[in-house]
């Protein structure tokens, strides 16, 4: 029991760091285009707000993802009751008709 404690606990982990990575190239994608810095050069590529949306985005979806599988609840672990077999018969003959035990004057 304790390994899926472990994998629960690494989710939870890398939830937060993926919200955080979200969150960051929101803000980043929010200052672009609002022209308080200007859009990241990298290898030679100008690359655009619309791509640091859909990367946080993207990061967004992972980090629900983990944070499901880290929070959800454990299923529930049915126990075993023993009962006495019945096979669909009873102990006492069906008889017919009986007077009822109390009778009303």
């Amino acid at each position: 029991m304790r390994g899926n404690d472990m994998k629960r606990e690494v989710s939870k982990f890398f939830s937060g760091a993926f919200a955080g990575i979200a969150y960051a190239h929101a803000s980043y994608a929010i200052a672009a285009s609002n022209g308080i810095i200007d859009e990241p050069v990298f290898l030679g590529r100008k690359w655009g707000v619309g791509f640091m949306w859909t990367e946080a985005v993207v990061y967004s979806a992972i980090a629900v993802a983990l944070g499901y599988i880290g929070w959800r609840s454990e299923p529930v672990k049915l126990q075993v009751v023993s009962a006495p077999e019945t096979n669909g018969q009873r102990k006492q003959a069906a008889s017919a008709a009986s007077e009822p035990l109390s009778a009303s004057s």
